[in-house]
């Protein structure tokens, strides 16, 4: 039973012990992921989180599960939860998440935010449960970069002011970490960022793998074309990179947004759900 878990804080030498914790919980996933330190160090940077947040759940000295919750001011953001498989059907996972919403609460939280892959029931049904409601849906695409030889607009290099003024005024109503500033922050410094009038793109190589962050088109300026011509000139220069696809990730699922997919023959490759819970 869950009562025979211990959760708690995580301590500041037992990195390497989360690291294969989830290595273990996330290896029959629906996405398997397969975690480093450096990597997660990376993505808690990139989220504007922190491993003193972090809280874990133990059996026999064992770490067995554990809750990420991201807090940024008065809001808060799940940023992962698991059980290993052999300690699943337990009621771990719910101990956990009551424990980071009562952490939440304690640092002044009032609303916390995460999202479920369409397909994970288990968690759903858990979410549900403890009173987490729908808010929107968000899709990942992959597609290849194609070059084009006009954008209709001439992109200029951005610098991370530019960025950010573009970012805060566009993505106001999307997912809670990709409407963040440290999300922006940490994607800039390690892409390459366009501007135009009422718009912005970012875009990465990773070998020969390519992303697209960031687009995003003041509410002012949309459904003027800009979108449509960012996009383009961001799969016309990761055709210049000389990467062989293309993902995007976490953009709303909405009519705009899916003309824009089939324009560009992106295949939707996975819907998340975001759900929402005020404390």
């Amino acid at each position: 039973m869950a009562a025979d878990v211990d959760i708690r804080r995580i301590e500041t030498d037992e990195l390497q012990s989360l690291i294969e914790a989830q290595n273990e919980i996330f290896s029959d996933y629906l996405i398997p992921i397969r975690s480093s330190p450096e990597f997660f160090l990376e993505f808690l940077r990139s989220v504007g989180g922190s491993m003193s947040n972090i809280l874990v759940a133990t059996d026999g000295g064992k770490m067995v599960g554990y809750v990420n919750p991201v807090i940024y001011g008065g809001e808060a953001w799940i940023g992962g939860v698991g059980v290993v498989p052999t300690h699943r059907g337990r009621g771990i996972a719910k101990k956990l998440m009551v424990a980071a919403e009562d952490a939440c609460r304690d640092k002044g939280v009032d609303e916390v935010s995460l999202e479920v892959i369409v397909g994970n029931d288990r968690a759903y049904r858990l979410y549900k449960s403890l009173g987490y409601s729908e808010t929107i849906v968000y899709l990942t695409a992959e597609g290849r970069p194609i070059k084009f030889e006009g954008f209709q607009l001439s992109p200029k290099k951005a610098s991370t002011a530019d960025v950010l003024s573009l970012h805060e005024r566009s993505y106001a109503h999307t997912c809670w970490q990709r409407r963040k500033l440290p999300a922006i922050v940490q994607s800039a410094r390690a892409s390459e960022s366009y501007k135009v009038d009422g718009g912005f793109v970012v875009v990465r190589r990773i070998e020969t793998n390519g992303f697209i962050p960031f687009l995003g088109v003041v509410p002012e300026k949309r459904r003027t074309g800009i979108g449509t011509s960012l996009a383009k000139f961001a799969l016309s220069r990761l055709y210049d990179l000389g990467v062989f696809k293309v993902t995007v990730y976490n953009v709303n699922e909405d009519v705009q947004t899916m003309r824009m997919l089939d324009k560009f023959d992106f295949a939707v490759t996975l819907k998340q759900i975001e759900m929402k819970k005020t404390l």
